[in-house]
């Protein structure tokens, strides 16, 4: 041990035994052997203390992702428990997202993930395609309906809104071969990547129709605050459902050629709910655009000049409102004109937007 490390944790010592005599009345003997004990320690306690910081720093290193709902509703994310408010971290979920996970591990298609407990497997002929359903058993509390169910009523919700509007007829004859997985809150974390653990999304999508839905996420949020009743999460899973068919949606209108623009993407889902919910029984139409616009307006107010697209709820919102915009000016003809332009002209989704409308970037 170095000699000033060494003088400098005497010093320490007999600082600790100085304060300590302030406070107690000894005699001279028990000063004297007090001290001597304390001297031969001071190696230990050291190490000790050490060790602390050494496990301290390691617990800092370790890159953990909690998540947590507010009262109005909101997802939170934060990068500990620490920095989730008091009133939350009850229901707070948190991941440990640093190790024990291969930096290149690949999302594993909805017919090979693996599903604790009872599982169920359905087959669904429906007039947007066949649609190859699992699930556990355990998520079937979470709902007044099935998932069989609840995927049919979406189907269907989809199949009445392409064919009652004026999307392409290829759209209107949609016909893909969907797989669709339903999982409870504890994933496989070695068949789904840590970005998807570790957010607070309840499904995604990937092409050409491979859906996942996390149950416990659809039903009660980040914060594990479970909806009151059945019905709130019957009509949250089948929004989530119809977000998630939008996707599919959009990538056959993008002829299955997607340009990667994660803005658009959720803008165009999110707007496609708003519309599919006139077609459903489970979603209200009017609903859905209040939520929206509020969210939308609260994006705003956070960023007035420039928008940056970051994946929260508000940011879906307010990407939606393009397409809104486009509808209202020139309805759903006007929103597939902006989309035929981006393939043919090889565009980009606002620039597209720009030529085929005439706004400016301020409208």
């Amino acid at each position: 041990m170095p000699r000033k490390r060494e003088g400098f944790e005497k010093q320490i010592t007999i600082l600790g035994i100085a304060i300590m005599l302030r406070k107690t009345r000894f005699s001279s003997a028990s000063i004297l052997s007090l001290a001597a004990t304390s001297l031969q320690l001071a190696p230990l306690l050291i190490l000790l203390l050490s060790l602390s910081n050494a496990t301290l720093a390691h617990a800092q290193r370790k890159k953990q992702i909690c998540q947590y709902i507010t009262k109005s509703g909101e997802r939170k994310q934060v990068r500990s428990l620490h920095q989730v408010p008091t009133r939350y971290r009850r229901h707070a979920r948190c991941f440990d997202a640093s190790a024990g996970q291969p930096q290149n591990i690949h999302l594993a298609k909805p017919n090979k993930i693996r599903l604790a407990g009872n599982t169920r497997r359905e087959s669904l002929s429906t007039s947007v395609g066949t649609i190859e359903l699992r699930w556990p058993r355990s998520v079937e509390t979470l709902f007044g309906r099935t998932p069989m169910r609840a995927m049919a009523a979406a189907a269907q919700t989809v199949s009445r809104s392409l064919r009652t509007a004026a999307f392409p007829s290829d759209l209107q004859r949609l016909n893909l071969d969907w797989q669709v997985v339903f999982m409870d809150a504890d994933l496989p974390q070695t068949q789904i990547p840590a970005k998807l653990v570790g957010n607070c999304h309840p499904g995604w999508m990937t092409p050409p129709a491979n859906i996942y839905i996390v149950g416990q996420r659809v039903a009660a949020g980040c914060g594990g605050a479970r909806a009151s009743k059945a019905s709130v999460a019957d009509s949250d899973l089948a929004e989530v459902l119809v977000h998630e068919m939008g996707h599919a949606v959009e990538y056959f209108m993008l002829r299955k050629a997607p340009r990667h623009n994660r803005m658009r993407a959720e803008g165009f889902a999110t707007w496609f709910e708003m519309h599919a919910a006139k077609q459903s029984s489970l979603l209200s139409a009017s609903g859905l655009k209040r939520k929206t616009a509020a969210r939308a307006r609260q994006s705003l107010r956070e960023q007035p000049n420039r928008f940056t697209f970051g994946g929260s709820a508000q940011d879906y919102a307010r990407a939606s409102m393009y397409f809104l915009a486009i509808e209202d000016k020139r309805g759903v003809r006007g929103v597939m004109d902006v989309y035929q332009t981006m393939i043919t002209e090889r565009m980009s989704f606002l620039p597209a937007i720009r030529k085929e409308l005439y706004w400016s970037d301020d409208q």
